[in-house]
């Protein structure tokens, strides 16, 4: 990736390692990124850091720790704290467990920088959920091609919209950043690009390439907590998606 690219992009990742598998994704996936040279911000929130310096002592990757006992990880939350912790002008909010080609990086970047979109994908919309075999295939030899040759079928039938994703950060933010009425695994991924909609932005994913999934324990963060807590976060994406430009920009207000 050229260089003043890089110093436009920060890529950040909210964490909680809740598996051996969840560590070895999260640390594969930084030392891919970190080729490119852009700065890399990684917080991990949990009762105790599961990290340490050995881990990340890469140059361009930067380690918070949050002692946080809650066992509802609020991604949302976290979100809004590495956007404010940014500086550069396009920040990619990335999963432990996501991994794209680097074209794929770049060509979701140039749309944000050159083609006034405030959200982007790094994917055509496919999701690849990927077995442990292939997993620990792509972590040991690093060769994305030859995944990418092998043509795996995409997981949903609709366009995916989470995992990975760009956008301006100093409009994402006035649009509110992250809705954290969703304080947990929920449908956060769908709301937030219906209210880019909403309030009259674009957002649009990559012409071609997959997102892949690399393996691990579905924990309780992977799933809703409760049938109340489904309940409460398919309440919240029906409420935003109901509202108005008028309606939503006073209800962001209120975060």
């Amino acid at each position: 990736m050229r260089t003043d690219i890089c110093q436009k992009l920060t890529f950040v990742m909210p964490t909680r390692i809740d598996s051996d598998a969840r560590k070895r994704n999260l640390l594969y996936v930084t030392k891919r990124l970190s080729v490119l040279g852009c700065k890399i911000i990684i917080l991990e929130a949990d009762k105790f850091a599961h990290l340490n310096a050995e881990d990340i002592n890469i140059q361009n990757v930067e380690y918070h720790f949050v002692e946080d006992a809650n066992p509802c990880f609020f991604r949302t939350h976290y979100i809004n704290i590495l956007l404010r912790m940014s500086s550069t002008d396009v920040v990619a909010v990335w999963d432990a467990d996501i991994v794209t080609s680097y074209e794929q990086i770049e060509e979701a970047y140039q749309y944000i920088a050159n083609e006034d979109y405030i959200l982007t994908y790094p994917y055509c919309g496919d999701y690849v959920l990927l077995n442990n075999i292939a997993s620990a295939n792509l972590v040991d030899t690093s060769n994305l091609n030859s995944l990418i040759n092998s043509k795996p079928k995409a997981l949903y039938a609709r366009p995916f919209c989470g995992g990975a994703y760009f956008v301006n950060r100093e409009r994402y933010l006035s649009l509110g950043g992250e809705n954290e009425h969703f304080n947990g695994w929920g449908p956060e991924d769908v709301e937030r690009q219906k209210r880019v909609e909403i309030m009259g932005f674009r957002y649009r994913w990559i012409c071609n390439g997959k997102a892949y999934h690399l393996n691990h324990p579905r924990s309780k963060n992977s799933n809703f907590f409760s049938k109340r807590h489904k309940c409460k976060m398919e309440n919240e994406l029906v409420k935003v998606c109901s509202m108005d430009k008028e309606e939503l920009t006073e209800y962001i207000k209120t975060w």
